[in-house]
């Protein structure tokens, strides 16, 4: 049963207070704070006069804590002083950047209007079907039904929805099918690594990216503490000069050094004059990889002629080359650390021609072995 307040009657400001607890909504959650409330102006007023007005502001308050009040949030308000906070303390630096992205480039303009339990399915399911008709792609579309989603999810976690408007909300236009993520072959990649002779960093940051299949944050993150005889330990990753912890908890792994990796480190090491392997200008912090990349290696590569298809092509590369090479998935797995092998074979692992070609020509072979078995099986049952 709620308890019946009297309040507390104060002077502040020259004015006469009441102070009571109210039930409010706090970091998106319903608790018990404390509020006050001005009376009238203290000249001329007593306390014993000051508290029978104050009564009649006690009397409204205890009447409309019969009941926990129900509070409808506009949804952009939620956002602001609830969700981003928790995203804030929760997400990555590069995941939250891209959530803030997302929200200013499509969320923000559309969620204005709506209260949490205003919005229903069928707003979201509108709002994804303009977004399929502009042309965003599906993966486009899917980051943006996921934060949305996820905005209802915590609005519905902390009691003030009932359910998640979002969970059967989908796009009634089919999407457009993003464009096709690309794989160095060997071939490119070594035209690569060549042509960047001059630069050992250089050489360096795309070796450890298409030979052994780091991230670009998880090459960012390297210290040389690190690196141990055979093995190179990944044990965090760095993001614009952010360091936290690696993409997934199966990313922290050791994988085997080999050749060209060995040499380029040891070449590099000679000029360290940080704990971090590629440090930034001041050499407090580690650089910030991808810049690096987009600064130093793609000018140089185009300048010659050659494409450049960004870090994360070496990375599908080296999957691809791997597969090749073992004729199983198992090892691509290993060197770039998937909990699941499914999510190597399907974002990368990139079919290959060659390996079509060659597993055709296996299998004619075997058909023939067959077609003379047979063949000879007939014979001799004739004779």
């Amino acid at each position: 049963m709620t308890r019946f307040q009297r309040g507390y009657v104060f002077t502040a400001h020259g004015a006469w207070h009441v102070r009571y607890a109210v039930t409010a909504l706090v970091d998106g959650q319903t608790k018990r704070v404390q509020k006050s409330t001005r009376i009238c102006s203290k000249s001329g007023i007593s306390k014993r006069q000051a508290r029978t007005l104050a009564q009649q502001v006690l009397d409204r308050v205890n009447v409309e804590a019969g009941s926990v009040p129900q509070v409808d949030v506009p949804a952009t308000e939620f956002w602001q002083r609830t969700y981003l906070p928790h995203l804030e303390r929760t997400a990555k630096a590069s995941t939250l950047h891209g959530y803030k992205k997302l929200w200013s480039q499509h969320l923000a303009l559309h969620l204005a209007g709506f209260t949490l339990r205003d919005y229903k399915t069928v707003d979201a399911t509108r709002f994804l079907t303009s977004l399929a008709e502009r042309g965003l792609s599906t993966r486009t579309i899917a980051h943006v039904r996921s934060l949305l989603s996820g905005l209802f999810r915590h609005a519905l976690r902390t009691g003030l929805i009932e359910t998640n408007p979002v969970r059967d909300a989908g796009s009634l236009t089919p999407a457009r099918t993003p464009e096709p993520t690309y794989a160095y072959t060997l071939d490119e990649a070594e035209n690569i690594v060549t042509a960047l002779f001059e630069n050992t960093q250089a050489q360096l940051v795309f070796a450890l990216a298409c030979v052994l299949g780091l991230r670009p944050g998880e090459i960012a993150g390297l210290q040389w503490s690190d690196i141990e005889g055979e093995w190179l330990h990944v044990r965090r990753s760095s993001w614009r000069g952010f360091v936290g912890t690696t993409k997934t908890p199966e990313s922290v792994a050791s994988v085997p050094l080999i050749e060209p990796l060995k040499s380029l480190l040891a070449a590099w090491r000679l000029q360290a004059k940080s704990e971090w392997v590629f440090p930034s200008n001041r050499g407090d912090r580690p650089l910030n990889i991808s810049q690096y990349a987009q600064r130093a290696i793609a000018p140089l590569l185009r300048s010659r002629n050659i494409a450049w298809h960004g870090l994360y092509a070496g990375r599908r590369g080296a999957a691809t080359l791997l597969v090749q090479l073992t004729g199983n998935a198992v090892a691509s797995q290993y060197v770039l650390r998937h909990k699941n092998i499914a999510t190597t074979q399907a974002f990368y692992v990139k079919p290959v021609q060659a390996a079509a070609i060659d597993g055709l020509r296996l299998l004619e072979s075997k058909l023939a072995e067959r077609k003379t078995a047979y063949r000879g099986g007939a014979s001799e049952e004739t004779c």
